[in-house]
């Protein structure tokens, strides 16, 4: 398998995934090994701006780079294995012919973009402002929406899926699209309700 072809030609790439019978998920998880490892950096980055006594600084970092590791492996892990097995289950609705671990494998290849979005974040990372800490950042928000990475991402699963389980492009973007903005949606909405606790605490802890 060239994996090279993922990157300059995908329909090409996801072809040659729909001729093989099995598929070894080793690549899917060491991509999510990396992202997890670079969340643990930006992490580690975030706290290195933060005005914190020389004492300290040391022990919250590292424990910012562990807990960002695993958070980043975890959530990343779980969303690849939710978002295959919603798609296998409305592909197959759709008359298409594949497996869980397909779409597993699939959703997971299709998650590389992410990568280089990380290093990025990395080498172009904001200091935190803490007086506007308790305010929703709308542009970094919907920045990570339209993202060149996420929208790559979606291409690749759009194309990837629709190829593997026999299906067209129009009726693969249906559910892969849907799920973004369901999951935008929650996370908009998530997010307003911690900032408003946040905000809340403060004002609380202030009176």
């Amino acid at each position: 398998m060239n994996y090279l072809y993922l990157l300059i030609n995908p329909v090409r790439f996801f072809k040659q995934v729909a001729e093989k019978e099995k598929h070894s998920l080793i690549i899917p998880i060491l991509i999510i090994a990396i992202i997890g490892c670079l969340t643990g950096v930006i992490a580690g980055n975030v706290v290195g701006t933060m005005d914190l006594p020389a004492d300290q600084m040391g022990m919250v970092k590292t424990i910012s780079i562990v807990t960002g590791i695993i958070s980043g492996i975890i959530s990343v892990a779980v969303a690849m294995v939710v978002k295959a097995a919603i798609f296998n289950l409305v592909l197959k609705k759709m008359g298409g012919e594949g497996s869980f671990k397909t779409a597993v494998y699939v959703v997971g290849l299709s998650y590389f973009p992410k990568i280089f979005q990380n290093i990025l974040n990395i080498f172009f990372q904001k200091p935190i402002d803490m007086t506007k800490v308790y305010e929703m950042d709308w542009v970094a928000f919907l920045g990570g929406i339209f993202s060149i990475f996420n929208i790559w991402q979606i291409v690749l699963t759009i194309i990837g899926l629709a190829i593997v389980y026999g299906v067209s492009y129009k009726k693969t973007a249906l559910p892969v699209i849907g799920l973004e903005v369901v999951a935008a949606g929650l996370s908009l909405g998530v997010s307003l309700i911690s900032l408003n606790s946040m905000a809340g605490l403060s004002t609380t802890a202030i009176s």
